[in-house]
């Protein structure tokens, strides 16, 4: 028979080791969780509400368009986007407009778990559509995850063949982009 001592102080070493375990998952999980969210204004650029009150319109027979977007305008449009369509599981856009690439953070909800991401990207045009290239992606997640996110995030891009324009050119600056295009 076992000793009630014995037996009392394999328990009280199990739930020591279990305790550290549990508490050094969570100091990890920290580490990937959302910082203070960089917070702007939901404004949409009012060039982009004057093409969409055009669009909507239905007065437009393939005319060509031109909007600007500082970083900010970027930011607080997409803000604005994000807050309107709850279903789209970002918040809190920062961007870096520069004439090579574009470099953007934000939270993100995966698989349930509020964490900050970030990529650095270059935006070219093809055909009409944006195409991106996924220069860099700061995922906190496992390599097989990591890699269903961004083939998912491709996927997601190619949605821009429904939208009602088709783009002509983008040019990048730093600290702006112009982009020109078509109403279909």
């Amino acid at each position: 028979m076992k000793s009630p001592i014995l037996t009392v102080q394999r328990f009280s070493l199990n739930f020591w080791i279990a305790t550290i375990l549990i508490v050094a998952n969570l100091f990890t999980w920290a580490g990937v969780t959302a910082p203070k969210p960089y917070i702007v204004a939901p404004i949409r650029s009012p060039e982009v509400v004057v093409l969409l009150d055009h669009i909507a319109s239905g007065d437009y027979a393939g005319e060509t368009w031109e909007i600007t977007l500082t970083e900010l305008q970027a930011e607080q449009t997409m803000t604005w986007y994000f807050q309107r369509y709850p279903a789209i599981p970002f918040a809190h856009p920062r961007l870096k407009i520069t004439p090579d690439y574009l470099n953007g953070e934000m939270d993100a909800v995966i698989a349930g778990l509020q964490v900050h991401v970030g990529a650095k990207v270059k935006i070219t045009i093809k055909d009409g559509l944006p195409m991106v290239k996924i220069l860099e992606l700061s995922l906190p997640l496992p390599a097989p995850i990591r890699q269903a996110v961004e083939d998912q995030i491709q996927v997601e891009l190619q949605r821009a063949d429904l939208l009602p324009v088709r783009f002509t050119s983008a040019e990048w600056y730093e600290g702006k982009v112009t982009v020109r295009g078509i109403i279909r």
